[in-house]
């Protein structure tokens, strides 16, 4: 895809943009790696009903745990597309390195989207619990983005931009992943789904999925360290 341009004709470019190569993948898959999760949720349940982990656990998961279950979740959604159609999975996902460009505009734009958001909390007096550094390097800024950016931005968008088109598939795929992360009020709504959008405009501009990927670790720890 070439970028014609800034302003208008930039996201003109990106409305008419076509995501190469297309998804071999479809929302059948999607479904198999969503009912994955729910099964793993079941089983953690389960695990908890048989204390054999618990119940302090889950409701307060040390990294161990959520590092298994993110690693669980990345190696079933995996093995869904790889086994399902044979195929190579990470460069068709958009795991290739971007233009200088884009990673330049990830490190930049996640985390202005922090800045505003901390400006936001420190005059409406809210502050967030501190994450530990542990946690913040291996989930915030590896584990979360790569499996979030695989699935929302590598995986679902391009799906739904073939049924609905980029521009609409950007909104959608940025609304389902503030819905994922469980919104408690307007604001926090319209944020994920603000930075949702913004992930997947770079992924459809980049043609990569490690750029929104950048960009999601940027902000993540660049909201840590300003609000922490």
């Amino acid at each position: 895809m070439k970028i014609v341009g800034a302003g208008n004709h930039h996201w003109l470019a990106i409305k008419k943009a076509r995501l190469e190569p297309q998804p071999f993948w479809g929302y059948e898959d999607i479904g198999a790696f969503l009912l994955l999760a729910v099964l793993l949720g079941l089983i953690l349940r389960l695990l908890v009903h048989l204390q054999v982990i618990s119940r302090s656990a889950m409701n307060n998961p040390s990294v161990g745990l959520q590092s298994t279950v993110v690693t669980l979740l990345g190696a079933g959604f995996y093995f869904i597309l790889r086994l399902r159609h044979r195929q190579p999975v990470l460069r068709p996902l958009g795991w290739v390195v971007p233009k200088v460009v884009y990673i330049v505009t990830a490190v930049i734009v996640g985390p202005s989207f922090s800045a505003g958001i901390a400006m936001y909390l420190h005059l409406r007096n809210q502050f967030t619990t501190p994450i530990p550094i542990g946690e913040l390097l291996i989930l915030g800024l590896v584990f979360g983005p790569i499996l979030e950016e695989s699935f929302f931005r590598g995986c679902l968008l391009p799906v739904l931009a073939l049924s609905t088109g980029a521009v609409p598939a950007v909104i959608i795929t940025g609304v389902v992943f503030a819905v994922f992360h469980g919104p408690v009020d307007l604001a926090h709504w319209a944020t994920l789904t603000a930075t949702g959008i913004a992930y997947g405009w770079i992924r459809l501009a980049s043609r990569s999925t490690m750029a929104p990927a950048l960009m999601h670790a940027a902000y993540n720890l660049s909201l840590c360290l300003l609000t922490c």
